[in-house]
C-alpha cells in the first residue's frame, strides 16, 4: 500500500512546491526585476507554508484515501483532492500566520495566504494523479505473479 502512494505523492508535492515557488519568483521578477530577492522571497514563503502544510498532512491523506475509494484513482480524483488540500494549507497558514480568517484579509493578501497554496495544490494533485495512472498502466502490463523492482 505504502508503494502505491509514496512515489505518487512526492512527485505531487515537489509538483505543488515548485509551482508556487514560480508563481512567486515571476511576480518579483516582474516587479522589481532581476535581483537576489526573486530567489531569498519565494523561498522564506515556502518555509512559512511548510509548518502549516505539516499540520494539514494528516487531513488530506485521510480525505485522499476516502476519495479514491469512493471515486477510484483518476487524475481528477486527485485534483479535486490537491485543491482541498491546498485550500486547507491555505487557511490553516493564514489562521497560524495571522491569527486570522482568510475572510478577514484583503484581496491581495488572499490571493498570496490562499490563491497560491490552492493553485499548487491543483497542480500538485493533477501530477500525483498523472504519475499514479501512469503506474497503473505500466503495471497492468505485467504478467500476473510478477513484480517490478522498485
Amino acid at each position: 500500500m505504502t508503494r502505491l502512494w509514496t512515489f505518487p505523492a512526492v512527485a505531487g508535492v515537489a509538483a505543488a512546491v515548485l509551482t508556487v515557488w514560480l508563481v512567486r519568483a515571476v511576480g518579483i521578477l516582474v516587479a522589481q526585476g532581476p535581483s537576489a530577492s526573486v530567489v531569498t522571497v519565494p523561498s522564506l514563503g515556502l518555509l512559512y507554508t511548510a509548518g502549516p502544510a505539516v499540520l494539514c498532512a494528516v487531513p488530506i491523506v485521510v480525505l485522499a484515501r476516502a476519495l479514491r475509494a469512493r471515486l477510484g484513482r483518476s487524475a481528477g480524483v486527485s485534483t479535486v483532492v490537491g485543491l482541498a488540500g491546498g485550500v486547507l494549507v491555505g487557511v490553516v497558514q493564514t489562521w497560524v500566520l495571522l491569527s486570522s480568517w482568510p475572510w478577514d484579509l484583503s484581496s491581495g493578501l488572499l490571493v498570496e495566504m490562499v490563491g497560491l497554496p490552492m493553485l499548487g495544490g491543483v497542480v500538485g494533485g493533477l501530477v500525483a494523479g498523472l504519475v499514479a495512472r501512469r503506474r497503473d498502466a505500466r503495471d497492468a502490463g505485467d504478467p500476473p505473479g510478477r513484480t517490478r523492482a522498485r
